[in-house]
């Protein structure tokens, strides 16, 4: 069943199963923009979000007007969801860091673990500072694998385009790494 269909269907008999279908068909690729857009190390707030989105869709779905297809509309309200989360987030403090939990089960010596942790910190600080599309789409493409194809999809861009983000966006990482003397970032 394509997904137009569905969400017709949905919204005339309000059936929880075909719903289900539609998350079912969707889950993983809204919880891979969505943690594409909050970083490597918040899959536990990726997962919460996504959840989030998929109620937002379902409180949403009678606007769906069909005018694109479902997905990208999904995708445009995850995105859009995400977005404002990360700028609330930015707002809260966290209890305990995660380097702080890091440095509790290191395998390595202290200098080992503490060298890592200030490179691991100084690059999320580089990729901090890039456009929110181009670190969307380095987060998609390292850390969650996700194709040209797939990204083109999730963001609503032709793949050319997301080449094009991916290209200048490791070309900024360079530079920013250069300026700051940190080694290693391709």
């Amino acid at each position: 069943m394509d997904d137009e269909p569905a969400v017709a269907a949905y919204l005339r008999v309000r059936d929880p199963e075909v719903f289900r279908t539609l998350v079912e068909r969707h889950q993983s690729r809204v919880f891979r923009l969505v943690a594409g857009l909050l970083g490597p190390f918040a899959d536990r707030d990726a997962q919460e979000v996504t959840q989030e989105v998929f109620l937002r869709a379902h409180q949403r779905l009678a606007s769906f007007r069909g005018e694109a297809r479902f997905s990208s509309w999904l995708y445009r309200l995850a995105y859009n969801y995400t977005l404002q989360h990360r700028r609330r987030a930015r707002l809260r403090l966290p209890h305990v860091s995660v380097d702080a939990l890091d440095t509790l089960v290191s395998k390595d010596g202290p200098h080992e673990a503490a060298a890592e942790r200030e490179r691991r910190e100084a690059v999320e600080r580089l990729l901090e500072g890039l456009p929110e599309v181009y670190r969307t789409v380095v987060y998609l493409h390292y850390w969650l694998d996700a194709t040209v194809e797939e990204m083109a999809e999730l963001l609503s861009v032709p793949s050319g385009t997301v080449k094009s983000y991916l290209s200048r966006a490791r070309a900024r990482l360079r530079e920013r790494a250069c300026v700051a003397g940190i080694e290693g970032v391709d």
